[in-house]
């Protein structure tokens, strides 16, 4: 593949013809695409923001095209990228030709390598002047979109078809050259390898590289170390949300052919699910005990053939376990050195020996300082400064009064015209409709979420088991 090279700088002005995509091309905007309208308003200076309908977008097109505002084109490019090609354009007309002659390229033998210090700017409007020329047209219309009829190129960039990429030049142009399968079609120019290098040298002018390993490690070109050999990835995330993970039986691999009946079943597990449900059968306990008991009555299970309540359970670091078992002792929280001879559960206890209320001890305020109060308030400043005043006792008994928190309505009337650090940073950024803004935070509409509905059902349930955690660690300590 081989590009002319030049370098000057002319004033122009750029035209919808230099920008693929921004001109209909004779088609009515209601034959667009979506993207395709977003992306010729966009060349118009504008994004399209609102709009979410194709309908929409046809009707601001249209509008467009009725004020004759379709003539304002633009760069939308951030890079400025067409810009530029189009400034490279016209200093390469400026520069004399040869004499309407095609002149015939002769790829060089030698002197490639991956360096890409004279390389011209190669944009999508050279590869759309290359489709055209060379036949590789979409279907049979007069006016097609050009990133439509590259999507197999495209494709074959994303599925790693190109390696080993490098890269010449002589006083005329510039050549690539990349290792891929073997197509008989590339001989004439006509494969979707040679669009896929294209795609590929378009990413080396977006991105200015100085050399084809530059871009390397992207996902569209092979790797140079075979996974194997690689160190590993395991701590990188895959997919995200597209990898769900799910049961091997229920996989079944197919060939993507939508359009053909299936005569084949696919590729499917033949594994078998030996999983089941346990369920704790009670008469089925008792039975095993008895034929036990009766077999060996020494046996430790058979003396538990008549414990048969629920209640003899005891607490140990994997959960209850029955007493007498073997896990009962074994991995209790404190292991028993001495015969018990009574059951200290039977002794009654005194239920509410300490049932008065903590008083927790005063807030230490101190009004030393009066606060300056300007002297050119109005009547109605100073009367919401004085409501804002509470005394010492007021605060202590607020506090007192509120903490349940949000399980007590008090508290949430003294924080309705409070504003807490949490809000500061939303206050701050607020730049327009101050009135509705002071309503919501005044007035804040009930929070609902399953994650926090799931929090605080099992809340009780987390404690616990932090306790048991914590007891845990310290007996084993």
């Amino acid at each position: 593949m081989a590009s002319q090279a030049n370098s000057s700088s002319v004033a122009f002005k750029i035209a919808e013809n230099d920008i693929p995509g921004a001109s209909l091309a004779g088609r009515k905007p209601a034959e667009l695409k979506n993207e395709e309208l977003r992306f010729w308003l966009k060349c118009r200076g504008d994004p399209g923001k609102g709009l979410k309908t194709k309908a929409e977008l046809v009707k601001r097109v249209e509008e467009y095209i009725e004020t004759g505002r379709d003539q304002d084109i633009v760069d939308p490019d951030p890079n400025s990228l067409y810009t530029r090609r189009k400034e490279q354009h016209q200093s390469s007309s400026s520069v004399s030709s040869d004499s309407g002659q095609q002149r015939r390229v002769k790829f060089p033998e030698s002197g490639w390598s991956t360096s890409l210090t004279n390389m011209p700017m190669f944009t999508r409007a050279e590869m759309n002047n290359h489709v055209t020329k060379s036949g590789k047209s979409i279907s049979n219309q007069d006016h097609h979109s050009v990133p439509t009829g590259l999507r197999k190129a495209k494709t074959f960039l994303e599925d790693e078809y190109l390696h080993e990429i490098e890269a010449t030049s002589d006083q005329r142009y510039f050549y690539f050259r990349a290792k891929c399968c073997h197509s008989f079609p590339g001989t004439v120019g006509f494969c979707n390898h040679v669009l896929a290098l294209m795609l590929k040298s378009c990413k080396y002018t977006l991105y200015d590289c100085k050399s084809t390993k530059d871009l390397c490690q992207d996902q569209d070109q092979n790797p140079g170390v075979a996974c194997t050999s690689e160190l590993q990835k395991w701590h990188n995330k895959g997919g995200g949300k597209n990898i769900v993970s799910q049961p091997v039986m229920e996989v079944q691999v197919n060939k993507t052919r939508l359009d053909e009946a299936r005569t084949r079943p696919g590729v499917r597990s033949l594994l078998y699910e030996a999983r089941v449900n346990n369920v704790h059968d009670k008469e089925k306990e008792h039975l095993l005990k008895t034929k036990l008991k009766e077999l060996s009555p020494n046996m430790g299970l058979a003396q538990m053939a008549d414990d048969n309540v629920d209640e003899n359970l005891v607490e140990t670091k994997f959960g209850k376990c029955q007493v007498g078992s073997l896990l009962s002792y074994q991995v209790a929280f404190t292991e028993s050195n001495f015969t018990a001879t009574a059951d200290i559960n039977t002794v009654p206890r005194q239920q509410g020996v300490n049932c008065q209320e903590m008083n927790f001890p005063r807030f230490p305020l101190r009004n030393e300082l009066d606060m300056d109060i300007p002297d050119n308030l109005t009547d109605a400043q100073k009367k919401v400064l004085d409501k804002l005043m509470i005394d010492e006792d007021k605060i202590n008994e607020v506090e007192k009064a509120t903490r349940q928190q949000a399980e007590c309505d008090k508290w949430k009337d003294e924080r309705c015209y409070r504003f807490t650090a949490s809000r500061f940073n939303l206050i701050r950024k607020r730049k327009r409709n101050h009135d509705n803004f002071a309503q919501t935070l005044m007035h804040p509409k009930p929070f609902t979420s399953k994650y926090v509905d799931h929090g605080r059902k099992y809340e009780p349930v987390a404690l616990l088991e932090y306790e048991k955690f914590m007891q845990s660690r310290k007996n084993s300590s």
